[in-house]
């Protein structure tokens, strides 16, 4: 659930939902007037006691226990157990845990029994085969290469949303889950100063299985580079953990003060103080862990939770004490029904423990507007996509330099989300090596072998050579046996293209690579030759539309296009939205302050559970979506949103019954009958017939009640077309849109629309602005009619402001409208701009180059509502006079000869 103006699209009334309050109707066998049983604290070993504790960050006073305990006990006396999290003091305090430490834990955020059905789920789902290794890298929108190595992250993870048929699986709790977790965020955003009242969207649902067997997720960070993600949201689902299984969170902070003066604040870890703390073992007894030198200080454990466990805080070291910054590790149990929530960003680098049990938990991660947005907009240049992979290949060596010095790794690498997993290994024998190096094939032809040097070494004390009469390497480095390894080269090594690197990172080793030829591959039997008959003709198709190609492409952008759309021209087909519960509020995109394409098509997604994919549109669909979005635009103006609020209070009963099968199927109330004036059988209508776009009016800007009915008028639609025979009927697009299709002036159509309807007419590039005053002649009856309807607001948009906008503004202003929505740029603006002749070089463009005239589809819109004050009628002019006014102005804006 979000608030309206954040999290950007999803617009519903936090407090009048299902997903809030009252709890009820979340609780799915569970009393809520009952006490939590869970709520017995627990300590992090398998007896369970009760221990006191204090939080050393917290206010609460010494000798007091932890205050989100405390909370969740009082309402659990209150009979509010499962709902103590949303409490106001709860979310205050759970709110300021989060921003001054940048990590909450919370318990009981799911009762016992949702935690055991979600485990049950996810348990199935892995069973059915519905979990893949987790995977590493792949860059900020998943387009680059990836890899698995299960010695570096071992989970089996799932992205879900709760709507999937899987074989298997059924999803009853992880809707709820989800839902639980998005109403918390949503509230967590509206407190005082909080970071979350940026978060737009968030994720699918990741869900994991550690499988025991020591699986781990080494130290890492969720956003390193800029994704996106602000928020980290993780569930943990294991009943019935204890001490000893293993895979607890190890979140690392680093403090700005010195010591353990936790109150001088947390502060982004920078790598040089995180590979120090790496130094410190926390498997043993920390009295009687070495850490070399005495540049840390090792603080004993504390309890600072049930669960929770301020592990060490190490003070920062260096010759002058500020090398190095002090860190905290602290340990959370992964305990059934916990949520941890925590800032994605370089604050909290964090790792999952060796799990020696099987380890469930869901993850979800809430975007940032601006930074995701930023993340996916602009494409890769060749120079950077070939920097950013020249940098996971590094990451790729380092992993295996670091956890694979004694066997190699399980990896396996694709170029994208899209690419097939292709495996590194070979079924080549790997060489003999002396016991302190190790030997790997790397992308199935090139032999690694890897000497661990002692610390200090150069470069300048290793040598490397090949005895050409035994194939045989030969290796010189300190720490060898007699400081000498020799290695026999695999068959069809090439002694001449070795090459030498001296690692300093994660330990100094000296890494020696030699290419192979690759084996030839088996003979493959000539099948037998069978005789085909002749090939059918291809049958004809329509021509294609010409997408010619730009630089300027983007994956939501698309490049070319064109307006002259026909039978064969590529709409891309939009995710569907689930249908809302019965009961709930409508939800939609916050399009008011919208600034680019981005605002949409981001919450789009996000509304039908698409957050994890790239959108990808054609041109033609920027295009042809450009007219019912601008539509939806212009609904959520507060001008036009105003009017249409007044005209519904003047409905009356015997009006909502004659269109009582127009607009939203279960309302029974008058929809708002929006007449697209000036429709055309090429445009408005073809999107009509072809697609589905139309339907994004009432996904963006839902109605309070009665929903919308499009009337397409003008001279060039067809009544009757091939796929609608009697266009002039309604049709239902979906249960709160109809549509009709009427060939006629919008005078004639509007005067059989009643007074008290409410009204909206939309003129889409109308060009009545040009053409030296013919058009305006031409539309000026219908304006003047359009006027005289002083409750109906009126949206036009225009193709350019050189000569449409100006002139139609002059046209209004001649006519004495009264502005409701000032002219400017719309967000959602076509793709395609055509570059007139003698203008620059003519076609059709993305973008238009500095200097040239263009003229773009949907560019500039405003909004007019009835007569100024003064002017039209009340200062006694004729309807004549008031046509003639208009169609002298458009001819002054062309540069006409004013008469």
């Amino acid at each position: 659930v979000r608030r309206p103006g954040r999290l950007r699209g999803v617009r519903a009334r936090a407090r009048r939902t299902s997903l809030t309050r009252p709890p009820r109707r979340l609780v799915l066998g569970a009393s809520a007037g009952r006490t939590d049983p869970d709520l017995a604290p627990r300590a992090m070993g398998r007896k369970q006691k009760a221990t006191e504790v204090r939080h050393p960050s917290s206010d609460v006073d010494d000798g007091v226990g932890d205050k989100l305990f405390f909370l969740r006990t009082k309402y659990s006396l209150l009979g509010k157990a499962e709902w103590w999290w949303l409490m106001d003091d709860s979310l205050a305090e759970i709110n300021a845990r989060l921003e001054s430490e940048h990590f909450v834990v919370i318990d009981g955020f799911l009762t016992g029994a949702h935690t055991r059905s979600l485990r049950d789920e996810i348990r199935d789902a892995h069973e059915h085969g519905h979990l893949a290794p987790g995977v590493l890298a792949g860059g900020k929108a998943g387009d680059s290469t990836q890899y698995t190595m299960r010695d570096v992250r071992g989970d089996h993870v799932g992205w879900f949303d709760g709507t999937e048929r899987l074989e298997g699986v059924q999803w009853d709790t992880l809707p709820t889950a989800m839902k639980r977790a998005d109403t918390l965020v949503n509230e967590l955003g509206a407190q005082p100063r909080s970071e979350l009242a940026t978060v737009s969207s968030r994720s699918k649902a990741m869900c994991t299985v550690y499988p025991g067997d020591d699986a781990r997720y080494v130290r890492h960070v969720d956003n390193p580079d800029g994704n996106g993600r602000l928020l980290t949201a993780l569930l943990y689902l294991n009943p019935e953990w204890e001490e000893g299984d293993g895979g607890e969170l190890r979140v690392f902070r680093c403090l700005s003060g010195s010591g353990e003066a936790a109150a001088a604040g947390f502060v982004d870890c920078d790598g040089k103080s995180l590979e120090s703390a790496d130094r410190f073992d926390t498997r043993v007894k920390s009295g009687d862990c070495d850490l070399g030198t005495d540049e840390f200080v090792a603080v004993d454990a504390r309890d600072v939770a049930e669960g929770v466990r301020d592990v060490a805080t190490l003070r920062g070291g260096g010759e002058n004490k500020t090398e190095t910054k002090p860190v905290r590790l602290t340990d959370v149990a992964p305990l059934g029904g916990r949520l941890v929530l925590f800032k994605s960003d370089a604050r909290v680098p964090h790792e999952v423990l060796a799990a020696r049990a099987s380890r469930y938990a869901v993850t979800l991660w809430y975007f940032d507007k601006s930074e995701v947005t930023a993340a996916r907009a602009a494409p890769l240049s060749e120079a950077e996509r070939k920097e950013r992979e020249e940098k996971i290949a590094r990451e790729i060596e380092f992993m295996r330099l670091k956890h694979g010095a004694t066997s190699e790794p399980e990896v396996r690498i694709r170029d994208s989300q899209e690419g097939e997993w292709r495996d590194t290994a070979t079924t080549r024998p790997t060489p003999d090596v002396p016991g302190q190096c190790s030997a790997a094939w790397e992308d199935g032809d090139v032999i690694a072998v890897t000497v661990p040097l002692p610390a200090g070494t150069r470069a300048a004390d290793c040598g490397v050579e090949v005895d050409t009469s035994s194939s045989t390497l030969i290796i010189e480095a300190p720490g060898l046996e007699r400081d000498v390894a020799r290695v026999k080269l695999p068959e069809g090594a090439d002694e001449d293209s070795i090459a030498v690197k001296l690692s300093k990172k994660p330990t100094r080793a000296l890494v020696v690579r030699v290419r192979c030829e690759p084996l030839a591959a088996p003979p493959t039997p000539t099948p037998h030759t069978v005789e085909s008959p002749p090939p059918e003709p291809a049958p004809d198709l329509p021509p294609r539309t010409s997408v010619p190609a730009t630089s300027a492409a983007k994956d939501c952008v698309g490049v070319g296009g064109t307006l002259s759309w026909s039978s064969s021209t590529d709409f891309s087909t939009l995710p569907s939205v689930p249908p809302r519960e019965p009961g709930t509020a409508p939800r939609g995109i916050d399009l008011r302050d919208a600034s680019d394409w981005e605002d949409f098509i981001q919450t789009r997604w996000a509304l039908a559970g698409k957050e994890d994919e790239q959108p990808v549109l054609t041109p033609h669909a920027l295009d042809g979506l450009s007219f019912p979005v601008t539509l939806a635009w212009s609904l959520q103006q507060p001008g036009v949103s105003e009017a249409l609020a007044a005209a519904r209070k003047k409905t009356a009963t015997t009006t909502a019954a004659t269109f009582a099968n127009l607009g939203d199927e279960t309302a029974g109330t008058t929809p708002v009958v929006v007449v697209i004036a000036g429709a055309s059988s090429f445009t408005e209508q073809h999107l009509l017939d072809r697609t589905r776009y139309w339907e994004e009016v009432t996904v963006a800007a839902p109605q309070p009640a009665g929903g919308i009915h499009l009337a397409f008028v003008g001279p060039d639609v067809v009544a009757a077309s091939a796929h609608h025979a009697q266009s002039a009927q309604s049709r239902r697009l979906s249960p709160t849109i109809t549509a009709s299709v009427h060939r006629e002036t919008v005078r004639d159509y509007t005067a059989r629309v009643p007074n008290d309807v409410p009204l909206m007419i939309v003129g889409f590039n109308t060009g009545m602005g040009g053409g030296g005053g013919a058009l305006a002649r031409g539309w000026a009856p219908d304006l003047v009619e359009t006027l005289r309807r002083t409750d109906a607001p009126a949206v036009f948009t225009a193709a350019n402001d050189y000569a449409d906008l100006r002139g139609e503004l002059a046209v209004f202003k001649a006519l004495g409208a009264r502005f409701i929505v000032n002219p400017r740029a719309n967000p959602f603006r076509a793709f395609t701009h055509t570059i007139g002749e003698g203008e620059g070089e003519p076609g059709v463009r993305s973008a238009p180059r500095e200097g040239e005239k263009w003229s773009c589809a949907n560019a500039f819109v405003y909004a007019v509502q009835g007569f100024a004050e003064g002017k039209g009628p009340s200062a006694g002019l004729t309807d004549e006079q008031l046509c003639t006014l208009a169609a002298k102005a458009a001819e002054r804006a062309a540069g006409a000869a004013w008469d």
